[in-house]
This record gives structure tokens, C-alpha cells and sequence, in this order.
């Protein structure tokens, strides 16, 4: 008698923790919290790619006033290029290289 109804708690503990894990948590902070993605803003920034021999290969932007964005996407290779290049400055994520403000690129432009 006392092995079934052991059984029984068992498997009643069970079903409660599996649809535990299947709803979702609340947030400490804000019960009312909406999970959402906000895509950062938009920016053009003007440039000379450099081409840096770290971990590999490593691409960065370097602005006239010296601030520089490591580049991720599709950009040209060429080191040297002076490109004005429009996306998005990451500030949530980690690079390999580390060479400057992650900017991803959407679409660029030479400069003559």
C-alpha cells in the first residue's frame, strides 16, 4: 500500500515540475515583462578598412577623428579602402578579434 501510494506522489511530482518547465518564467524585476527584440539603430560611418593579421584575419574601420569598429558581414577585403558603410554598432556581443566596436554591415559604398 505505502510503495503505490509512494508511486503515485512520484509520478504526480512529476507532471507538476513537467508543466513548470513548460510555462514561462516570470521575471523577478517586472512580472508584466514582454520578451522583445529592439534592433539597434541604423548608422552610416565613413572609413579606411585595415586589415589586421590577428586570430587570422581581422577587419577594422578606422574613422578621420580615430575611432575604430571591427567589421563583420560582407564588406570589401582590401586593405587600404576608404568605404562609407551603413548598419548596425553591436553592443551586446563578443568578437574573436576585439579590435574596435562590433559593426555589423548591411551595405557599403566606395570612396574615391
Amino acid at each position: 500500500m505505502i510503495a503505490k501510494a509512494t508511486k503515485f506522489y512520484i509520478a504526480i511530482v512529476g507532471i507538476i515540475l513537467t508543466l513548470g518547465l513548460c510555462l514561462p518564467m516570470p521575471t523577478l524585476a517586472n512580472p508584466n515583462y514582454i520578451s522583445t527584440q529592439i534592433e539597434p539603430p541604423t548608422v552610416t560611418i565613413l572609413g579606411t578598412i585595415r586589415k589586421l593579421e590577428i586570430e587570422g584575419t581581422c577587419y577594422q574601420l578606422v574613422t578621420d577623428d580615430g575611432k575604430k569598429y571591427e567589421l563583420i558581414g560582407k564588406f570589401p577585403k582590401r586593405d587600404g579602402m576608404k568605404v562609407q558603410v551603413r548598419g548596425n554598432i553591436e553592443i551586446d556581443i563578443s568578437t574573436i578579434c576585439q579590435v574596435g566596436q562590433p559593426f555589423k554591415v548591411k551595405s557599403y559604398r566606395a570612396i574615391r
